[in-house]
């Protein structure tokens, strides 16, 4: 496996569906090691209304929450800025708490 996943950057991961994603959760919980997995959001590059644009043009699916093995990680291609990870929480604060 490639190093520990960090928050705020975009990996590929493969398996059943290899694809993009963003690393959601906090790094002291990335690093557990009895905790198998790491949270992430998907990336993609089609236009959602639920989605963020990132400064490369691929969209992060911030209602697409789900959590993948880290053995499954494999390379680091990217990392998502500050502000836009607060952008990020915020709306996906916004979906979750807005009645």
């Amino acid at each position: 496996m490639a190093p520990p996943p960090r928050r705020d950057q975009v990996w590929t991961v493969t398996g059943n569906s290899p694809r993009r994603v963003l690393i959601y959760s906090g790094d002291m919980f990335n690093e557990l090691p009895d905790v198998p997995y790491v949270v992430i959001m998907e990336v993609a590059d089609e236009t959602d209304p639920m989605d963020v644009e990132l400064p490369d043009g691929l969209r992060v699916a911030y209602t697409r929450l789900d959590h993948v093995p880290k053995s499954l990680f494999r390379e680091v291609t990217g990392e998502v800025p500050g502000e836009l990870m607060e952008r990020i929480n915020t709306r996906l604060f916004m979906v979750i708490t807005t009645q």
